[in-house]
Formats: structure tokens, sequence, C-alpha cells
């Protein structure tokens, strides 16, 4: 039984349950596929301000050890800080670790063995020590109260050299100021409360340039851990810090990052299946830099990102963040499974609708979709006439202005295409065939049409050795500049048929100009007369530049001058004729307009009339057309994967 003749009851639900369903499931799949996209954009623009921020939380927590210290080394070459009274420094490093509470030490070490600094310890109380005995090996140390004074019944003491604290050594032995390497604290406890610092110290020298001592002040990683803990990446996902040598610095999730033995973990030897996993992953990979990955481990996908940090303060370390892939795509799986159902309820919905309004609903559907597809298949000349619900009528008067204006663009490109094809035949065909010269012409549109010209001109009265160059530039380009351009042509060519002076052609191609254009529109144009029996070159310019001519005799550029105002600009304007002799065979003429030598590179460095002239002096050698192709190669070369700004036009004339 043909579906046509079912009765309305049965063809009802099909026609509207059969294509709800179609479209239930196609917005399903869309809509799943851009909220993954969007999802996926958001998570990266999210992780992306994740690494921006942090990069520039340790480059700004980072510049206060370095700030303290240059103070603290300046206080000491004063005598503020007296060297041999180290019992007088409490004051002023009390309360530089109270303005600067991101530190975690300030310190001082002696060249002689002796030491000072004041810590805050991961319990967070702080400490005041003391080494001011050289030949003995003890530090004292005290708890200080809320005012900065030492509570004399918390003394300790424990055995400190202080050679062979890295705060003291790297700055010692690079003679410079330096970061140590990360360390564990001495007295910074054990397990969790495993104090990792990092510190920069400045060598201060005697007037001798013997060792004084060491400043320095210490940062807590455990703090850059802290602030990673505050970061929200994703649901589940984790941020850390590693070094070049890929130990741990710094996570989100409070994970050792020191061993039960005091040493620095590696990332490959931590106890989260998520660093390790992405160690592996690094060290196969073996990426650097700023990165951004989608790795799977353990049968889950993971968005990761890597990029530099710390490297304004002098260090060298990376931020690596991972995240779940189903932090972001588990709701849109859900909402996805929920879309399903309500794509089936909104069918069974659409079945009973269907039992009692089909024929009423379905046939202006028909109609207009019908139409659609004749106008889909390009019979744009389809109009709908749909006398129904205003909906219906305001979509087939939508559908309609679509039509017409699909009819209106493919006019217009047709317009252009024609346009186009109208200006290239506006241009020479082929270069003049003329005994003892030998010229080429060439012309590039950055658009479909353009306002560059060239000709070569047959003016009456001239010799038949004597070629007649003429090159153009409209300003702006498209259809406005490419009708002024034909103007141009039209004009110079009607008036080549009766003898006068290159000025004589540009006066009255300019008053003819001015009359069209109002003075708002201009043209710059250069002719050039050009003789294989003569050794004159003669020209005329209108606000364009000379040409270059290079002699291969004498190896030089003459410089050519002369021109005035550019055409269409003031009526009356008086052009005059300029000459250069000694053009002997060998001589090469180019005239360009300003698109070659404004063409730039992808550093924004222009092409220039020196790298024209030297091409032209490399192969004078060669023919016009040979010279022409080698110009458009190192344009295109200079170029790069730049686009094209501007036109370029140009014409290559050399005496044989």
């Amino acid at each position: 039984m043909s579906v046509t003749r079912l009765p309305i009851r049965v063809l009802a639900p099909l026609l509207f349950g059969i294509p709800v369903l179609i479209v239930g499931v196609w917005l399903s799949l869309t809509w799943n596929r851009q909220s993954q996209k969007a999802v996926t954009q958001l998570a990266e623009q999210s992780i992306d301000e994740i690494h921006r921020t942090t990069a520039e939380k340790i480059a700004d927590v980072l510049s206060i050890p370095v700030q303290v210290c240059q103070v603290n080394k300046h206080l000491v070459l004063t005598k503020a800080l007296p060297p041999d009274d180290l019992a007088a420094w409490r004051p002023t490093f009390v309360h530089e670790s109270r303005t600067f509470d991101m530190l975690s030490a300030i310190s001082w070490g002696s060249a002689d063995g002796r030491s000072v600094w004041v810590s805050r310890y991961a319990d967070g109380s702080t400490y005041w020590a003391i080494k001011d005995d050289s030949s003995s090996e003890m530090m004292e140390e005290w708890k200080l109260n809320s005012d900065g004074e030492v509570l004399h019944d918390t003394r300790n003491s424990f055995e400190f050299r202080l050679e062979t604290r890295p705060w003291f050594q790297t700055p010692r032995d690079a003679k410079r100021p330096s970061w140590s390497d990360p360390y564990v604290w001495v007295g910074g406890g054990s397990g969790s409360e495993t104090t990792l610092g990092i510190s920069y110290g400045i060598p201060v020298y005697h007037a001798d340039r013997t060792l004084l001592g060491i400043v320095d002040a210490d940062y807590s990683l455990n703090d850059l851990s802290s602030y990673l803990g505050k970061l929200k990446i994703g649901k589940t996902g984790m941020a850390f810090i590693f070094s070049s040598d890929g130990k741990l610095l710094a996570t989100s999730d409070r994970t050792e990052m020191v061993s039960s033995i005091g040493s620095q973990l590696p990332t490959t030897g931590s106890d989260n299946p998520k660093i390790t996993a992405v160690a592996r992953y690094l060290k196969s990979h073996r990426l650097n830099g700023e990165t951004r990955s989608l790795i799977k481990s353990d049968g889950e996908s993971y968005y990761l990102q890597q990029s530099p940090v710390g490297h304004e303060v002098g260090l060298d370390w990376q931020l690596l963040t991972i995240v779940p892939e189903q932090d972001f795509v588990g709701d849109i799986e859900a909402e996805f499974a929920r879309s399903w159902m309500t794509s089936l309820v909104a069918v069974l919905l659409a079945v009973g609708l269907g039992l009692f309004a089909a024929h009423w609903l379905v046939q202006p559907l028909t109609s207009i979709g019908e139409s659609v597809r004749r106008i889909g298949q390009g019979d744009l000349e389809t109009r709908l006439d749909v006398q129904h619900a205003p909906e219906y009528m305001h979509l087939a008067a939508e559908i309609n202005k679509m039509a017409e204006g699909l009819q209106d663009r493919l006019r217009m490109q047709k317009s252009l295409s024609l346009a186009m094809e109208v200006q290239r035949n506006l241009l020479p065909s082929e270069s003049p065939q003329i005994q003892g010269l030998d010229i080429a012409g060439h012309s590039t549109y950055c658009d479909e049409t353009g306002g560059d010209y060239y000709d070569f001109l047959d003016v009456g009265g001239t010799d038949e050795d004597t070629a007649v160059l003429v090159i153009g530039d409209v300003m702006g380009h498209g259809v406005a500049a490419a009708l002024l351009m034909a103007t141009a042509r039209g004009i110079l060519r009607s008036r080549c048929a009766v003898p006068g002076s290159l000025a004589d052609f540009l006066n009255h191609l300019n008053d003819m100009l001015v009359v069209d254009t109002n003075g708002e529109r201009f043209m710059t144009m250069l002719l050039i007369t050009l003789s294989a029996q003569k050794d004159t070159i003669r020209w005329a310019s209108a606000g364009h530049g000379p040409p270059i001519v290079y002699s291969p005799q004498t190896d030089t550029f003459p410089v050519l001058d002369g021109g005035g105002l550019p055409l269409g600009l003031m009526e009356g304007e008086k052009y005059a004729e300029y000459w250069q002799p000694n053009i002997h065979p060998g001589t090469v003429i180019l005239a360009t307009t300003d698109g070659l030598e404004e063409t730039m590179n992808e550093a924004g460095e222009q092409f220039g009339k020196q790298r024209l002239e030297e091409l032209v002096r490399a192969n004078a050698d060669k023919t016009a057309e040979e010279i022409s192709q080698i110009i458009r190669q190192a344009l295109v070369g200079y170029r790069g994967a730049g686009s094209q700004d501007d036109d370029l036009t140009f014409v290559v004339a050399k005496v044989m």
C-alpha cells in the first residue's frame, strides 16, 4: 500500500513522530557535540587562567626574597646590621618577617661560621636562632612571642654547621646572587609537617673582595602548595609544580614532596598515581615549554597542560595541571541521556497531536519544504505563496526574501567575476616587440579588482623604435578603483591619436578626471618614453615615483626626480617633462607602483627600494621577462605566510 493512501489517523503520527524523532536525535547529537566543544574551550580557558595567575603569583612572591636580601645587604654594608654583634639583628629581622609574612626565614651567615635567623616553621611558630661563636658547633634557638620577644623557657640547642647549608653554599660558591636548590629545613619537623623551602642569597664582600657573609631569605614551598590547593581545577583535577630535574616543588592536594628519609621526591617517585602517570607521559614525550595534551591512564582520559613558571625571577620551573575529562563532560553525558528521553516524549506527543491536526499543519510544511529544496538545488526563481497561519506566512515571506537575497548575491558575484575579467583584458596581453628594446609588464591585484594599471601606448607621430610606457596607481582597491582606472585608460588611449608631449597627456588626463571625481578620488601616473636609437629617456609624473634606472657600464642608479600632483585632485594642474641622458645598451629601466616597495614581511618590515635595486643590479644581464619573474619570486618569498595587502604592478624595460 502506498504511503499516500494511508488514512490520516495513521499518516499523522508518521508525519509528526518520525520528523520529531529525527530532529530530536539530530539536536541531541548536535547539542552534545557543541556542549563538549564549549565545555572544552571553557576548560582550556580556565586552565590557561590558572597557569597565568599562578605564574604571576610565583613571580610576585619570589621577588620578595630578592628585595629583602638587597635591603639587608645594604644594612650590613652600612653597619646598620653590625656583623660583629649578631644579637642586635633580632629587631630588624623580626620586623622584616612580620612585614613580609610570605617569607619563611630571613638569615645571615658569616664567612667565619657564625649565623643568625628568624624563621617561621610549618606549625606557624616564629623562632630566633643565633650562633655567635665561630668556634662552637651549636646553634641556640628560642621561640618568639607575638611581640617578637624571646621566650627564654623555649631554649633549644642543636648542632649546626653553616658551611653545609644549601642557602649558604649556593651563593658562596657561585659568587653572585643565587637561588638554592629546594631543601628540607632544619627544625622543620617530619611527615605532613615537613617544610620544603627554597632560598635566595646574596654574597656580601669586604672592600678587599674577601667574603664577609651571605644574606638570605627563604620561602616555604608548602605555602605555594597551599596556594595551589585554593585553585578550582575542574572537580577532581590537580596542579603541581616541578623543577627542571623532575622533582616535586608544590602540589594542590597535599601530596608528599619529601620522602621519609628527608629527601625531595621526584615526580616518578610520588605516591600520587596522577603525578606518576603524568611523569611517565612527560618522560616518553619530552614536552617543553607551553604544551596542551589529552592523555589516557588506567582507562581514563585527562586534560594535561604544562607551562613554564618562575622564569621572571631566574627559576626554571614547570606548572602542570591534570584534569579528568569526566569532570567536564560527565554532566553533558547525563544530560544527553535525558535529552533522549525528552525526544521520545516529544515523539509521543507529536503522534497524539498528529491525530487531530496533521493535514492542517503538514500541508503547508510540505509546500515550504519542497520550495526550499528547489532553492537549495539552485532554482532561485522559486517563490512561496502560503495562505495559512501567520507563522507559516511569515516563514514563507522570509524564505522569499532569502531567495531574492541569494539572487542578488549571485548577480553580484557574477558581476565581480565579469569586472575582474574585463579589467584583466584592459591590461596589455603582450609586450611591444621593438627592435633594440626588451619590455615586460606584470600586475597582480590583491582583490578581485584593483586600481593598478600599466600599458604600452601607441602615440601618434612616435618613431617605430620608441616605446611609450605608462604605469598608474588609483587610491584604494576594489570596484571603485577599477572604474577610475578604466576611465583613465580610455581617456589616455583616446588622447594618443594626437601627438604631444608626455606632459600634455597628463594635463589632458587630469582635467578630464577632475570633472568625474570632483577632486574626491585620485590616481598617480608615470609616463616614460624610451627609444632604441637614442640615449635619452623621457618621463613625466603625476604624484608617482620616478623610474629606477640602472646603468651596468657605471654600476650606478642615477637619482631621478620631478613630478606634480596626483591626477584628479585639482583642475588646471600643469605637468612637466623630464629627461635623462646616457641610456646605453644594457641599461635597465624599472617602473613600479608603491605595492612593491611597501610589501611587508612577517616582521612588519618593508621590502624597500634598496632591495629592488639590488635585484636589478644582480640580474641586469637577464631578459626583461626573467627580471620580472625574479622580482615576483623575491616578493613572494619576502612576504612569507603574510597576505598581499596592495596591488603589485611593474614594467621592466631593457635597452639591447
